[in-house]
């Protein structure tokens, strides 16, 4: 009975967040339309955009139907479709990395954006407070 009690208040010390799994997973900031930044997790479209940068259309890498092939905490791959603000889209390669704790939430800091179309990508460093 005393085992019993004792795995009862170890279980009930373990915060449901991570008992569950969720709640701990790293967010990318993104730029929603309304133009405010927002943590995502898994986004299907988000305009990514450069830490420090002012809010200008050169330092932002929209993109949308976004497809995640793996989301984990140190890094995050997928791909979708970038969209500019003037012309067609085409297809991209994301990844992101570097998760770091800002303003208590675990996010990426940095994406590299790969445009196979063009054969080159490049990496921002990207905004980790919302």
């Amino acid at each position: 009975m005393v085992l019993a009690g004792g795995l009862l208040g170890l279980v009930l010390a373990v915060p449901p967040g991570i008992a569950a799994g969720k709640g701990g997973e790293t967010k990318v900031v993104c730029i929603s339309d309304t133009g405010q930044k927002e943590y995502k997790e898994t986004p299907r479209r988000c305009t990514f955009h450069k830490r420090h940068a002012p809010m200008a259309e050169a330092f932002f890498v929209r993109t949308k139907h976004d497809h995640w092939r793996a989301w984990k905490r140190d890094h995050a791959r997928g791909r979708g479709r970038e969209q500019p603000s003037m012309g067609s889209t085409e297809p991209v390669k994301i990844r992101l990395f570097d998760p770091v704790r800002r303003c208590g939430h675990r996010v990426f800091s940095k994406g590299h954006f790969f445009f196979p179309k063009v054969g080159h990508g490049s990496t921002l460093k990207l905004d980790t407070c919302a």
